[in-house]
């Protein structure tokens, strides 16, 4: 059997390699064949910055507020020169006001206060600053700027509006003379000046309600057993602690006179703690009732300060800050 020579059989078929690499190679073929024009991508859709704007205030009118500070901050982004570009920088604080996000709410005004110094918007600006300070529990500073707001005198109506809220201020912490000192400073033509007689009236009847003191409850409570939550308007519970206190106490004194140490000794334990007891749930009883004087007076208050914004129905509609009751 002979072999012929320089022949060497392959390891698999020719034709399943061309199998394999025909595909490949077409593939290339046809793709460096198209021009890099007709391989262009879609042109992303574009919009005026009208149309931002009208959905901004879509998402501010929807509560959205979040959603639509991404809106005014592209208009500030892509279109700095825009007329309407202050407008949405101080939505923007109205946003934050309106999640209650007081400390960027602070940042964005100042924000605003420096980028539009002239701005005819900077009043509105101005007292929203000092309204967002006195949610920050900083009170004196927004009184600060209320009064700056006074010295510069920017018109009657604006100053009239600046004592009202200074007097709100005031009238909120509790401090009643400076609160109707303040409010007396609007004048009768003025427009606040119907708010003002409320808010005066409440003040007047918040300063003449009595408030207790801890103190002398604790006191009342140490000299009789329940004396202390009587002087609080809580009979039920004066009765409680005087009935207790006193039943263990007169065990206490017939357990020694019978002498039963023991049994003494154990029921002057538990008379001392209801006694203790007594004294601290009536200082307790105090701060309380002090609490929920100040929660109806808050309560009361609330509606004189609460602040909405004029919805813009159009991109060149400017904001305006009122009041509504």
């Amino acid at each position: 059997m002979t072999r012929k020579s320089g022949c060497t059989r392959p390891g698999r078929p020719l034709h399943v390699f061309v199998g394999l690499l025909l595909p490949v190679a077409v593939t290339m073929f046809l793709g460096s064949g198209f021009p890099a024009q007709a391989q262009s991508p879609i042109p992303p859709m574009e919009f005026s910055p009208e149309q931002v704007l009208e959905f901004a205030h879509h998402l501010f009118s929807e509560q959205e507020y979040f959603r639509a500070i991404g809106e005014y901050q592209r208009i500030l982004f892509l279109y700095p020169d825009h007329p309407q570009a202050q407008n949405a920088a101080l939505r923007i604080v109205q946003c934050y006001f309106r999640g209650k996000r007081w400390h960027q709410a602070l940042e964005a005004v100042n924000a605003f206060l420096r980028g539009y110094p002239q701005s005819s918007l900077r009043w509105e600006a101005r007292f929203l600053k000092a309204r967002i300070l006195d949610e920050l529990g900083r009170g004196e500073e927004a009184r600060k700027e209320y009064s700056s707001i006074i010295d510069e005198q920017p018109g009657r109506p604006l100053v009239a509006e600046a004592w009202y809220l200074i007097g709100l201020s005031y009238a909120k912490e509790g401090r009643w003379l400076e609160a109707d000192q303040a409010l007396s400073q609007v004048g009768s033509e003025d427009l606040f000046y119907a708010r003002a007689q409320k808010v005066q009236q409440i003040v007047a009847e918040e300063s003449e309600a009595k408030r207790k003191d801890p103190a002398l409850a604790g006191l009342l409570a140490a000299l009789i057993p329940g004396a202390g939550h009587l002087y609080c308007d809580r009979p039920r519970d004066a009765a409680i602690a005087f009935v207790f206190t006193g039943a263990f106490a007169w065990a206490t004194y017939e357990a020694f006179n019978q002498n039963h140490e023991g049994l003494g000794v154990g029921l002057a334990v538990v008379t001392a703690a209801f006694y203790g007891g007594n004294i601290y749930s009536a200082v307790n009883v105090a701060h309380k009732y002090n609490d929920r004087q100040e929660q109806r007076q808050q309560e009361r208050l609330a509606p004189y300060g609460r602040i909405s914004f004029d919805q813009p129905q159009a991109p060149s509609v400017s904001l305006s800050l009122k009041f509504s009751f």
